[in-house]
């Protein structure tokens, strides 16, 4: 197991160049645990310690991922947006960032695929047993109202 920190700047020259950096990362690792800690100084940033393994060769083909938000139908769209929504007040529940719950792709995927039960979960790139085990009985309950709530 190997270790790396990263600083999320929050200022906007700095924010998603160093979100970008984490992002690149989390791709091509295994994350056995990460812990943040908010840091207040002269720039406020997020201070994240990613604990993780080296990403085994051919682990991610397996995985399915949805990378552009133009992949993806109307429908799925709203379901995007529904599960956004989710995000944002588990982050602000948790105190943590919202890429931290979950990246982008993974809510497009998880919009796409839309599964329902932790085993196709799984299937999804970015979801290990810890994030199933956190939040997958969350992202599924959201997945079965999300068709119960209508488009304006």
């Amino acid at each position: 197991m190997k270790v790396k920190v990263f600083h999320i700047r929050l200022t906007k020259e700095n924010f998603l160049t160093d979100q970008d950096s984490i992002n690149q990362f989390l791709e091509s690792v295994t994350v056995i645990k990460t812990s943040t800690q908010f840091i207040n100084g002269q720039i406020n940033f997020w201070s994240i310690l990613v604990f993780y393994d080296e990403q085994k060769i051919g682990k991610q083909y397996d995985k399915i991922s949805v990378s552009s938000y133009e992949e993806l139908t109307s429908d799925e769209k709203r379901v995007y947006d529904v599960l956004k929504h989710w995000r944002f007040e588990k982050a602000s529940e948790l105190n943590l960032p919202r890429f931290m719950v979950c990246h982008n792709t993974e809510l497009m995927t998880v919009a796409k695929i839309k599964p329902q039960t932790l085993d196709e979960l799984k299937k999804i790139k970015g979801f290990g047993k810890n994030k199933i085990a956190k939040l997958g009985g969350e992202i599924l309950n959201v997945l079965n109202s999300s068709s119960d709530i209508q488009t304006p």
